[in-house]
C-alpha cells in the first residue's frame, strides 16, 4: 500500500526540519523535490532515492509523484510549509483527477513569516496578514486592493516575493501604505533566511530602500505601537500588552 507525504522544508535547512518531517524522508522509498533542494537532501538522505527537476516544472512533479506513490511510499518536498503559496493544493486537486484513493499526509514546515519574524524579534506579536507581491500569483488590481484593505487595519503585514521579475508591485506597495501609515513606521527585512548570506535591516517605511531587495526577501512592516528594542542587538518589537 503506497502513501504520499507533502514535506515543507522551511528554507532549504536541514536544523529546521521538524522531527516529524525528517522521518517521512528516511522512510520514503522514493522523494521527489526541486533543484534548489537537491543539494540540501542528497547531504542527509540516500541519494539513490532522490529525484529532482526543474524549480519551475512543479505540475510535472506532483503527477510524477502521486504516480509513484500506488505502491511506495513517496515524500515531495516544497520549501517553507507547503499550505502557504506552496504545493499542497496543486497536489491535492490532482490526486483528485488521478487517484483520490492515495492515503497523504502533509508535513508542516516553517514558512519565512515565523523564521524570519524570530530573527528580527518579534514582529508578529498580535493580528498580522501576509500578502504575496508576486507577479505571477494575482493581477496587480487584486494586489492593490488587498494592501489598502490590510493598510487601513492596524495589522502587522508580511510581503512575500518582494521582487519578482520587477520591483513594481513593491514600490506600489510602499506608496499605497505611506498613504495610511506613517513614514516612522518600523519595517524589517530579512534577505536569505538560513543561509550563510542571512541578512537582517531594520529601518522606517519612509527609509524604505527598494534597491536591498532581492527574489529572496521577505518584508516585515510594523504596526502603530511596533518599536525598536535596543537589546544587544536591536530587534523588531510589538507589544504584546
Amino acid at each position: 500500500m503506497g502513501k504520499l507525504y507533502i514535506v515543507g522544508i522551511g528554507n532549504y535547512n536541514y536544523e529546521d526540519l521538524t522531527i516529524k518531517a525528517d522521518n517521512a524522508l528516511k522512510n520514503s522509498d522514493l522523494i521527489y523535490c526541486d533543484e534548489k533542494s537537491y543539494q540540501m537532501l542528497i547531504s542527509h538522505y540516500d541519494s539513490n532515492k532522490i529525484l529532482s527537476n526543474s524549480y519551475n516544472a512543479t505540475r510535472a512533479r506532483c503527477i510524477n509523484a502521486i504516480n509513484s506513490a500506488n505502491n511506495q511510499v513517496v515524500s515531495i518536498v516544497g520549501s517553507g510549509d507547503t499550505g502557504i503559496y506552496g504545493v499542497s493544493s496543486v497536489i491535492l486537486e490532482l490526486v483528485e483527477q488521478i487517484n483520490p484513493n492515495i492515503d497523504i499526509e502533509i508535513i508542516s514546515g516553517i514558512t519565512s513569516a515565523i523564521s524570519g519574524s524570530s530573527l528580527l524579534g518579534s514582529p508578529l506579536t498580535k493580528d498580522f496578514a501576509v500578502i504575496s507581491l508576486s507577479d505571477n500569483l494575482s493581477e496587480q488590481e487584486l494586489t492593490i486592493d488587498r494592501i489598502i484593505s490590510v493598510a487601513k487595519t492596524n495589522f502587522s503585514i508580511v510581503f512575500y516575493s518582494p521582487k519578482n521579475f520587477t520591483y513594481n508591485n513593491l514600490i506600489l506597495a510602499k506608496e499605497l501604505l505611506l498613504k495610511y501609515r506613517k513614514p516612522e513606521t518600523i519595517v524589517g527585512i530579512v534577505k536569505n533566511i538560513g543561509s550563510d548570506q542571512e541578512k537582517t535591516i531594520i529601518t522606517q517605511l519612509g527609509n524604505l530602500d527598494i534597491n536591498v531587495v532581492d527574489p529572496f526577501t521577505t518584508i516585515f512592516i510594523g504596526r502603530e505601537d511596533t518599536k525598536i528594542v535596543k537589546v544587544k542587538v536591536k530587534k523588531m518589537v510589538t507589544p504584546l500588552y
